[in-house]
């Protein structure tokens, strides 16, 4: 198998990585790397650096970061967060109240470090403190390798780079370790969604080595509001992957992976892609479309996608519904295929790949828009399913498919437009239901048979399905 085309995180000079986050990017694109995250270690301080660079190397780069957090007995644990509004004035406002937690206690290990015999050179660690980029123990270790009063210790020790010194002294259990305060793993996870992001818990079994343990704690993690695990990992093991993975399905939890890049000197995270899906299929979700990562918080937003035949009734039954939604005190809008067409999709064709193309479109306005609280009804022919279950897996549970149902006999008897005339004439190719097939849905989650009952009675049932889907959504004890 092929390594995959996704690195969901990487660290630059910004944390412990050894490259700008430009080079960073740079490196993941010769890679062949396309679809990138930029994790420093609580701080956003490079994203933008990196944004720019994914422009000029054709890598999309995901907005994120990597909290350090605590759930006791576990005093190290990290939440990735994806797709956040990096220029979020509390995020950065945490981030810096972390990276001062951090700075506490890299102080500490570094008097431990100093009572355990070891000379520690404080140069480095002071101008990262003055540049206001993060102290972690990576920091720390090279601090005393770099120490020539330190060099026949380490020596007689068996140390000769900062992977094996950290183990050694500054893991939990070992002399110079000093445990973290705070974040929560809870806390993390709301500082993340309360960014617009999607929070996935990294790299389980480097931090927990007992499977029961790390399952328990997704469940936990989980009920916090967890969306996602990083279940494929540099070195997580093929029965521990498939283990996380088969959780997450139980869950519906995303599942990510990453190389975990820090530079190409490092010791054991030095290549992109380098690790296994071991026949799995990875699910990124809204991590697919970088920086429209975030899917909203509560349901009050839902993309109701209808799709058919051409004069199956889409739009009709679309518009009343949502007029009665809006008598309800909804937010809703109608992105009806013909008006897309003119206005968003005036350049494209009937092709193949320019309906895709179209569907795609439509897919990323109607998810800004039902992220933003709105109920929106696509009624469009979308032919094709590969691109519909792309929407899908961009907005998740907001996303309802509708089949709008009616032969290709009663489409052509209702087409005031002359469609299927101007079709089987030959004046209009690659026309769907003509000379151009219709894949139908396999599991909508409302088919709606316009041969057998009328507009009003087909509406009624999409108000029926939209208030149905915000009632399992609502918080518990919410009242309209």
């Amino acid at each position: 198998m092929s390594a995959p085309a996704f690195d969901l995180q990487s660290h630059s000079l910004h944390s412990d990585g050894e490259l700008s986050a430009a080079r960073v990017v740079e490196h993941a694109a010769v890679a062949g790397v396309k679809l990138l995250a930029l994790s420093d270690h609580d701080t956003v301080d490079g994203v933008d650096e990196a944004l720019a660079s994914g422009a000029l190397h054709g890598v999309r780069v995901v907005p994120a970061t990597e909290i350090s957090a605590v759930d006791l007995p576990y005093e190290d644990l990290h939440v990735l967060g994806y797709g956040i509004d990096h220029r979020s004035r509390l995020l950065n406002e945490r981030l810096l109240d972390a990276r001062a937690d951090r700075e506490r206690r890299a102080d500490a290990m570094a008097t431990r470090l100093r009572e355990l015999g070891f000379a520690v050179d404080r140069g480095p660690i002071e101008a990262r403190k003055a540049a206001g980029k993060p102290v972690g123990r990576p920091h720390l270790a090279a601090a005393v390798l770099a120490h020539p009063a330190n060099a026949d210790r380490l020596a007689a020790e068996g140390h000769a780079d900062v992977s094996s010194f950290i183990p050694a002294y500054l893991i939990q259990g070992k002399p110079g370790y000093v445990a973290r305060t705070h974040p929560t793993v809870e806390d993390a996870i709301a500082w993340i969604h309360e960014a617009a992001g999607v929070a996935v818990w990294a790299h389980p079994f480097w931090d927990i080595g007992d499977e029961r343990q790390v399952l328990e704690a997704i469940g936990r993690y989980r009920a916090a509001g967890l969306d996602g695990v990083e279940v494929f990992y540099a070195t997580h093991t093929e029965d521990q992957a498939l283990l996380l993975a088969d959780r997450c399905a139980e869950l519906g939890l995303l599942t990510t992976g990453s190389s975990d890049y820090h530079g190409p000197g490092h010791r054991l995270f030095s290549c992109f892609r380098a690790f296994d899906l071991y026949g799995r299929e990875p699910n990124l979700g809204p991590i697919t479309h970088g920086t429209l990562a975030a899917p909203v918080r509560g349901m009050d937003g839902l993309c109701v996608w209808l799709t058919g035949l051409s004069g199956s009734g889409k739009s009709t039954i679309g518009r009343l519904a949502a007029g009665q939604l809006r008598d309800l005190g909804h937010r809703v809008e109608v992105l009806d295929g013909d008006d897309v067409r003119q206005n968003l999709s005036a350049d494209l064709g009937f092709s193949r790949e320019d309906r895709d193309k179209n569907v795609n479109r439509l897919a990323w306005v109607s998810d800004l828009l039902s992220r933003n609280g709105v109920i929106t009804f696509v009624a469009a022919v979308s032919p094709f399913r590969q691109p519909r279950e792309a929407a899908r897996a961009r907005m998740g549970k907001r996303f309802l498919e509708v089949y709008v149902k009616a032969s290709v006999e009663e489409c052509e008897r209702r087409d005031v437009k002359g469609l299927y005339r101007r079709a089987r004439s030959g004046q209009i190719e690659s026309f769907t239901g003509v000379s151009d097939p219709y894949e139908e849905p396999r599991s909508p989650e409302l088919l709606i048979d316009t041969e057998q009952e009328a507009a009003e009675q087909s509406a009624a049932k999409l108000v029926a399905l939209v208030e149905e889907r915000l009632a399992q959504a609502a918080p518990v004890g919410a009242t309209a």
